[in-house]
């Protein structure tokens, strides 16, 4: 009976992890894989903000897995996003970052600048205490906003993350990863920021990523990272498709729920780890 429910609880914690998949563009989606970088650790998140894992997840950097991975041409102003290969099955934040490749995607290990155009993290059915939007209904498995069309032309790695703050302790909280390549046709000439480094942008002990969700009720957060570029917006409603308007518009939260964050330390009762390796950033709960 007792290895019955160990079991039982194992199986349910391994079918809450998930993937970026697929890259969705005006409504398809693509072949699974054919444009995201194939990760090499199954649905396992990346722990370590400090790993290059934190790029594009594990092996997502790799030569092999750049070499089989295909870029699809676009334009400013499309609707984009990410399927993913299970529901988001934690609460947390959701975003996406591009970054502009020297040449092409397809050789592009993504140690340049990232800036950040997507975001959604608290929805507005309640703020006492906060709901998830990507987490509202048992969690999305979809999602797209609208590429911001005074995006520059080129080649880009486009960045999708949500991170799972379940277990938010010192470097407990879940980065769930996938980049897609894409080649962006534009006559765009805005100048996207603020950027940021992957690894750098995120440090273990932001008040985003060390969160106590439990107890005191969280009624604040800002998530980790800079602003959404070029509005600043974070979106209330996720877009997503078949269910939800798909119009890409960003609906941001209008309510006090925003704003300086709270104390997010983790429970005292949890001791702090310390910081995990490189080669095992990618194991997850």
């Amino acid at each position: 009976m007792h290895l019955f429910h160990a079991a039982a609880l194992f199986a349910g914690a391994v079918s809450a992890h998930y993937n970026f998949e697929s890259l969705i563009v005006n409504g398809e989606i693509t072949e699974a894989y054919k444009y995201v970088r194939k990760t090499k650790n199954g649905n396992g998140p990346i722990l370590a903000v400090n790993s290059t894992d934190i790029i594009c997840n594990n092996g997502g950097i790799d030569d092999d897995v750049m070499a089989a991975t295909d870029t699809f041409t676009l334009a400013a102003g499309d609707a984009v996003g990410f399927k993913m290969n299970e529901y988001i099955g934690h609460p947390g934040p959701l975003a996406v970052y591009l970054s502009r490749a020297p040449d092409t995607a397809k050789g592009y290990k993504g140690d340049g600048d990232w800036f950040k155009v997507y975001q959604s993290s608290l929805s507005n059915k309640t703020v006492d205490p906060i709901q998830w939007a990507p987490f509202v209904g048992g969690g999305v498995r979809n999602f797209t906003f609208t590429l911001p069309p005074d995006l520059p032309a080129g080649e880009y790695l486009m960045r999708g993350e949500h991170i799972a703050l379940h277990s938010a302790s010192l470097y407990e909280a879940q980065f769930y990863l996938g980049c897609a390549q894409i080649k962006v046709t534009s006559a765009g000439a805005g100048t996207p920021g603020p950027t940021v480094k992957f690894p750098g942008a995120y440090d273990p002990r932001d008040p985003g990523i060390l969160v106590n969700m439990y107890w005191p009720p969280l009624r604040q957060y800002t998530p980790p990272g800079p602003a959404a570029w070029p509005n600043a917006c974070d979106d209330s409603t996720v877009n997503v498709l078949n269910d939800q308007p798909g119009d890409g518009d960003c609906t941001p939260l209008e309510d006090s729920a925003k704003g300086d964050p709270v104390s997010s330390v983790a429970p005292p009762a949890l001791p702090e780890r310390s910081a995990p390796l490189a080669e095992s950033a990618a194991r997850g709960k």
